[in-house]
């Protein structure tokens, strides 16, 4: 099934139900306080590391949360904002292209669909650079059941996976060198978080 074949307005439904919850229940997008996918999905490391391992692994370390802080500037969401509007020229087209798909299935756009579609893709994008760009099922699971985003917006099954959905969706425009990594992660795990 394509990605636009699937139920990215479910989510839109839920919305109405979890209204402040989906905005309170996680911290902003592209903020520095967002929580970083669990260790279980990070590369593995050594149990004994070296020192010269353990100064490569400081430095991974180091280039991966450079690149994240690079990422949150270059998306120009401010930090703890409740509220994101599309800035730049990839958000506004996601944004623009998710309005349509939204408005083409008989529902209604709102400040709070742009939240959450912002939100929603710019935290794939966060978790596939703390996941050296690295996403495959094990770390698309456990970013779609510990993301209190996600968690906030589904109220059942079909809106879990419109949220997901629109997340997948929104790594084309964000990310777009990770996008074929969450869409193959997400085509296997086949509905199963």
């Amino acid at each position: 099934m394509s990605i636009t074949a699937r139920p990215r307005t479910a989510t839109l439904a839920a919305l109405a139900v979890v209204g402040a919850l989906a905005l309170t229940g996680c911290t902003a997008a592209g903020s520095s306080d967002a929580t970083p996918a669990p260790a279980a999905s990070a590369p593995e490391k050594s149990a004994t590391p070296t020192p010269d391992a353990a100064e490569g692994d400081a430095a991974l370390e180091g280039d991966v949360l450079a690149e994240r802080e690079a990422f949150i500037a270059e998306q120009q969401q401010p930090v703890g904002q409740p509220v994101l509007t599309a800035k730049t020229p990839a958000q506004q087209d996601l944004v623009a292209q998710q309005r349509a798909h939204v408005e083409a299935n008989g529902g209604q756009w709102s400040e709070q669909a742009e939240t959450v579609t912002l939100a929603l893709a710019l935290d794939a994008c966060e978790t596939s650079i703390l996941n050296a760009h690295e996403i495959d099922v094990a770390s698309f699971r456990t970013h779609v059941v510990s993301s209190p985003l996600i968690g906030s917006l589904a109220v059942d099954d079909a809106s879990r996976e419109g949220a997901v959905s629109i997340m997948v969706f929104g790594t084309r425009f964000l990310c777009p060198d990770d996008a074929p990594q969450w869409e193959q992660a997400w085509t296997e795990a086949g509905g199963q978080y």
